[in-house]
């Protein structure tokens, strides 16, 4: 996955790496140690994923590595393909909702999924073809 567009890994500090590394597959970082806003949950790989937010640079650990999930892997998760470039900053300090862009974790976040969206289309074709051979 080295070759592909958005999968550019953020470089935790360590403090944040401590942190990731006790949360188990599957699970979460426990209350105690949690940081205001985020959860910490490792993914586990054999369970559908929880859903993604525009949030979720820092919601989502990789199932193995010790580190948040990219913009590529939310992407998977969302069923973009891999040839689906998003544009504009990976991440920004500042609220997006002082920007006219957002950001490549905010656009995965508040996508709709595109197989979702291709099924929902499929069937309101359907529906409406359906409605129009029944006049």
């Amino acid at each position: 996955m080295t070759n592909l567009k958005n999968h550019v890994t953020t470089a935790h500090s360590p403090s944040t790496i401590e942190k990731i590394k006790e949360v188990p597959v599957g699970g979460k970082l426990s209350n105690s140690k949690k940081t205001f806003g985020s959860t910490y949950r490792r993914l586990a790989p054999n369970k559908p994923s929880p859903t993604v937010t525009r949030s979720g640079y820092r919601d989502f650990i990789h199932p193995y590595l010790d580190r948040m999930l990219t913009v590529r892997e939310l992407a998977r998760l969302q069923t973009f393909p891999d040839d689906w470039e998003f544009k504009g900053v990976r991440l920004d300090s500042y609220s997006s909702k002082r920007k006219t862009t957002m950001t490549q974790f905010g656009q995965v976040g508040n996508a709709v999924p595109p197989l979702l969206s291709k099924v929902l289309a499929e069937e309101i074709k359907r529906q409406i073809l359906e409605k129009n051979s029944d006049t």
